[in-house]
């Protein structure tokens, strides 16, 4: 695994405190308006998917899977947050995100910034983006990030469920590498 690969989650995590000490609007924010630091981040597995609320048909069905895994990951679940990264800041409000958020896992947290924030964690995470008549063009890989902030695997929306299932199985069972 390259270097990049295992540290992208941390760069992640480093974008929203780096960008909080030199910027206080640059940092992310969820779907309820709360800034989400490195601490809240930190320690935890997560699923992230980047995408945007108006998007037509990859996002939501990506995250109506990520729904589906969450729901059958069962008590195994409970060990993950599942992120969902805007990649519109001009539209995807938290006002807004909040009422799309609405529709998937309870646990869902969508989360929104200024460009250069959301443009931070997507480069992060290796996300192409860019705005295309009147859409945006986006990467679709669903991200899982270990407690370490190593990205341990990431899934193509169309693979089966029982596939992400067992991914996500199969790294939950590992030793910490904390």
């Amino acid at each position: 695994m390259t270097h990049r690969a295992r540290c992208l989650t941390a760069a992640f995590i480093l974008c929203c405190s780096a960008a909080a000490r030199t910027a206080p609007d640059s940092r992310l924010i969820d779907q309820y308006g709360h800034r989400v630091g490195a601490q809240e981040l930190s320690g935890h597995w997560l699923l992230v998917y980047f995408g945007y609320a108006a998007c037509p048909d990859i996002c939501p069905t990506t995250l109506t899977k990520m729904t589906v895994v969450m729901n059958r990951l069962g008590s195994a679940g409970a060990a993950i947050t599942p992120l969902f990264v805007s990649v519109d800041p001009e539209r995807d409000t938290p006002a807004r995100l909040r009422k799309f958020a609405a529709h998937f896992h309870p646990r869902l947290r969508a989360l929104t910034g200024d460009r250069a924030a959301l443009a931070d964690a997507a480069q992060t995470f290796g996300v192409p983006w860019k705005s295309a008549g009147g859409g945006i063009d986006h990467g679709v890989m669903l991200y899982l990030a270990a407690p370490d902030g190593r990205v341990v695997r990431t899934f193509h929306p169309g693979q089966p469920v029982e596939d992400i299932l067992a991914g996500i199985h199969a790294e939950l069972i590992k030793p910490t590498r904390q």
